[in-house]
């Protein structure tokens, strides 16, 4: 059994481990989800950039709503073989299979279970931020006028808020990457994975927050890290053609973005899911005894 720190160290380090594995399994995927998402939105902002020269013409808008819709599908159809393929992993890297394709076939059988299951991971969260907002958006409007006594009123609401946000959001997503980690490792219908998540989520939820917490900003300091000199050089080059009077995004820095993106999507799905299954182990180790179950079956076998 391990500490959360010690989790989330040990899903990077099995990630880097076993880069060939991740790498191969999903970079097709995570190259369709970047190009889809970049590809739409790159269609919706040059529409925008020619609506007002256009007159808002049926044609140039059909066109380039047309290229958007694709750009979601693209997006849509990759994320989801993205999950699959991520959930793939996780019983690779708990030993349930020794080869991928075999853990594939395994998980391809039930998609629509993890399909609904990644929802549960990404919708109560946002629901959590929308609540909050209008929650931080009221208590604006309550904070007193007065210099001393708005700063020590603001300081402490906002200082709820946050914190309220914060576990809001980190124990809604709990629920589903529990959710997913069983539907990779255990078999049954979608009415028993939800009832085994729920069991596990209850004893644990803030362990489990403390969890989806330390993983969330350690992802998103891969992410800085990752995106920080494409940062640099779109405001370099925003200011620039400003000056020149040029669209403000060149094809090369969309390009470039779009390479990130892939490799961003690679290492986030990558070591988040292998976090899910890992997390998934310790619960099990700690409120079931895996450990000791699974060597007295091994004893009877020998028997």
């Amino acid at each position: 059994m391990l500490s959360l720190g010690d989790l989330v160290s040990l899903s990077f380090r099995k990630f880097r481990q076993n880069i060939g594995l991740y790498w191969n399994a999903l970079i097709v995927p995570a190259l369709g989800a970047a190009v889809g998402a970049d590809g739409a939105f790159f269609a919706f902002d040059h529409w925008v950039t020619i609506a007002s020269k256009s007159m808002l013409a049926i044609g140039p808008f059909a066109l380039h709503m047309g290229l958007v819709l694709l750009g979601l599908v693209i997006w849509f159809v990759s994320v989801w073989e993205l999950l699959l393929r991520a959930s793939a992993i996780i019983r690779c890297v708990l030993g349930l299979d020794a080869h991928y394709l075999d853990a594939y076939g395994s998980i391809k059988s039930r998609s629509w279970s993890i399909f609904w299951a990644y929802n549960l991971i990404l919708l109560p969260p946002l629901v959590s931020l929308l609540l909050w907002t209008f929650v931080a958006f009221l208590f604006v409007s309550l904070i007193p006028s007065q210099d001393p006594l708005r700063l020590i009123v603001g300081s402490l609401g906002f200082g709820v808020i946050g914190f309220g946000l914060t576990v809001s959001i980190s124990v809604s997503s709990l629920f589903g990457a529990i959710l997913v980690a069983i539907i990779a490792c255990e078999t049954g219908t979608f009415s028993h994975y939800l009832h085994r998540a729920t069991f596990l989520f209850k004893l644990r939820f803030l362990r489990g927050g403390s969890f989806i917490c330390l993983m969330t900003m350690s992802l998103v300091l891969v992410y800085i890290a990752c995106f920080s000199p494409i940062f640099l050089l779109a405001i370099i080059e925003q200011y620039c053609h400003v000056d020149l009077g040029l669209a403000s995004k060149s094809i090369y820095v969309q390009f470039l973005q779009a390479v990130l993106d892939t490799v961003f999507n690679v290492i986030s799905f990558g070591i988040g899911f292998t976090g899910y299954g890992l997390f998934y182990r310790d619960l099990r180790l700690r409120l079931e005894g895996h450990d000791l179950i699974s060597k007295i079956d091994r004893l009877k076998n020998v028997d």
